[in-house]
């Protein structure tokens, strides 16, 4: 491996130019090119940031060792699939792929490969899940809000995969048991597909979690609450702040002096840096991603389970008779 790891970036959009921007100032990396079917983005792109634009992925092959994969969902499996083939390792931009057999399909490929196989689940590269990581122990419920104003970016997957999934993973890395059960209803509102839902996810550890994603509304909020036996945590993903009240002796006796609360200061961080740089130390060192393909196939099972539910919901709506024309 070179001193400078050839990188470059497949999708020139919203995310792609935050990944071309980390590649161009990270030390272990050069930034070689970036690509997107629209020649005039790429321009502008490779441009900014001193990369050779390009607007076929298949001429990165034999010119850089890794790529981040960032074009729209449909996209990634058939993009990455290529890549590894070739060699290449991968960053591919959440969710994997839009499914959970072409997921497992490009892990199993990416360790017949030898190459690293990251999945850019943001969340998990921040230091206020590192913070939650450390700090929770033996969670028995969750409670997790995702919502934003609508916004045409990200709409040709449903909310599930948009927004969904950060939550689906972070919990599942959290909790670190297997889904076993889900129930969620949803319904499409502005778009083709559903733009908001509620799941309620039972792990085979016996933990619980109730998880809403929203893209109709009128603010933008990031929360997650936990609760586990004698401890409680609220965390502002949005902010970077979190508290809570642990339990330290008898209530019923000492009163409030029993309940202690606790603040944890989040350094302020960029959670992308983060992700991009250990991909490329992944790559320097042959460690095992965070957020490898394994997990972002589970998180994508777990995605399909919540579909699923949601569609069996809105056909015994559908099927209902309208209580409008009753009586």
């Amino acid at each position: 491996m070179p001193d400078q790891i050839r990188t470059a970036v497949v999708g020139a959009g919203y995310f792609g130019r935050f990944h071309a921007n980390h590649y161009a100032r990270n030390p272990r990396a050069k930034l070689v090119a970036v690509v997107d079917t629209d020649e005039a983005r790429a321009h502008a792109v490779g441009t900014e940031f001193g990369a050779e634009p390009l607007t076929d992925f298949r001429s990165l092959i034999g010119r850089v060792d890794a790529v981040s994969v960032a074009p729209p969902t449909p996209l990634h499996y058939d993009i990455a699939r290529e890549l590894v083939e070739a060699g290449i390792h991968v960053l591919v931009e959440k969710p994997l792929t839009d499914s959970f057999a072409t997921a497992s399909a490009l892990t199993k490929l990416a360790e017949e490969r030898g190459r690293v196989l990251q999945v850019g689940h943001i969340e998990r590269y921040s230091s206020a899940y590192r913070t939650l990581a450390e700090a929770i122990v033996g969670p028995l419920y969750f409670e997790s809000y995702r919502i934003a104003p609508w916004k045409n970016r990200g709409v040709e997957v449903d909310v599930i995969l948009d927004l969904m999934i950060h939550d689906i993973d972070m919990i599942i890395g959290l909790v670190n048991s297997r889904v076993d059960s889900v129930d969620a209803v949803g319904t499409p509102v502005l778009g083709s597909k559903v733009d908001i839902a509620n799941a309620r996810i039972t792990f085979e550890s016996g933990c619980v979690a109730n998880v809403t994603a929203s893209r109709v509304s009128y603010k933008t909020e990031r929360r997650m609450r936990v609760f586990a036996r004698n401890h409680y945590l609220n965390c502002d993903l949005g902010e970077g702040r979190i508290f809570g009240y642990r339990l330290r002796g008898d209530p019923m006796t000492e009163g409030l002096a029993a309940i202690s609360t606790e603040t944890y200061e989040i350094p302020k961080q960029d959670s992308l840096a983060n992700e991009i740089d250990a991909f490329l130390d992944c790559i320097a060192t042959g460690s095992k991603p965070l957020v490898d393909g394994h997990a972002g196939a589970e998180a994508l099972r777990v995605a399909s389970m919540i579909n699923d539910s949601i569609e069996e919901h809105l056909r015994k709506v559908q099927a209902a008779p309208d209580a409008r024309s009753a009586g």
